[in-house]
């Protein structure tokens, strides 16, 4: 059920409100109902509305316009004067409120399947021992699409000489922040690679470049080095920090990677 906030200083609108009957066959709970601006806002700031209809005078008016312009999030309704009109402006109102639920929990899902692919090749990053069978099932159960086990693959390892430094004496906002920061600099990509970044401390990252399309390997190694060279300049200019390439490394797919990442378990 949504929740409704009507704010209106004119009684025959609130008695059209209160009296309405098909609320609940509508999607709504009854409404909450504010004769002010000054007592919608109260109840905006201590209870959670899926929706607002408001009709007030003007200068009330401007002064609720005011207050809502600082919720963009919040729908709002237009108000009714008949039983007809509200049932349309009802339903108009969860129709788009059910397509935005739909909108935000797709997002979610793409959010978290995303979260999950990049973890695939962290794992891989990390020196998981994926045979080829063990590649394809992963890609297939997260839905990779986009990035070929077939194609060639680079990683790089780095290092951060002050990065115990940097996260105990200057950065204030914790590991995490910190990762995502660094996240935000090794990451960006151009429409032809994917980069994935592996913060296994302050100081010490490994970083995949994936190709997006069919790439030669003596390519996809130019771009990770420029690339490096990209965010090399952006940790210099944005924190002060030093980066160190330990190595660069070429394989020819995917699979080249996790066979090697077992071949160093089995010794």
């Amino acid at each position: 059920m949504y929740k409704l906030l009507l704010v209106s200083d004119k009684e025959e609108i609130r008695s059209l409100y209160e009296n309405f009957s098909e609320w609940e066959n509508l999607g709504f709970e009854r409404p909450a109902v504010a004769k002010n601006a000054q007592d919608g806002e109260e109840l905006l700031k201590n209870e959670r509305f899926d929706a607002v209809s408001w009709l007030l005078s003007v200068k009330e008016g401007q002064q609720f316009f005011g207050y809502l312009s600082g919720r963009p999030e919040m729908l709002g309704m237009e108000t009714a004067r008949d039983e007809e009109r509200l049932r349309r402006e009802i339903s108009s109102a969860r129709r788009t409120l059910s397509s935005r639920d739909l909108e935000r929990q797709t997002k979610k899902v793409d959010d978290l399947t995303r979260a999950m692919q990049f973890e695939f090749y962290c794992d891989l990053l990390r020196g998981a021992a994926y045979d080829r069978d063990k590649i394809d099932e992963r890609m297939s159960s997260l839905k990779i699409r986009s990035l070929s086990a077939l194609r060639p693959v680079v990683t790089a390892s780095c290092r951060l000489p002050q990065g115990d430094y940097f996260l105990a004496e200057v950065w204030r906002y914790g590991r995490e922040r910190l990762e995502n920061a660094l996240k935000n600099i090794f990451e960006s990509s151009d429409e032809r690679v994917q980069y994935i970044l592996l913060v296994i401390n302050p100081h010490h990252m490994r970083l995949i470049a994936l190709p997006r399309e069919d790439m030669e390997l003596d390519e996809l190694y130019a771009r990770m080095e420029a690339h490096l060279a990209a965010c090399e300049q952006a940790l210099d200019e944005c924190f002060e920090l030093t980066l160190q390439i330990k190595r660069i490394v070429r394989y020819e797919n995917l699979y080249a990677l996790g066979m090697e990442n077992g071949a160093r378990i089995a010794h």
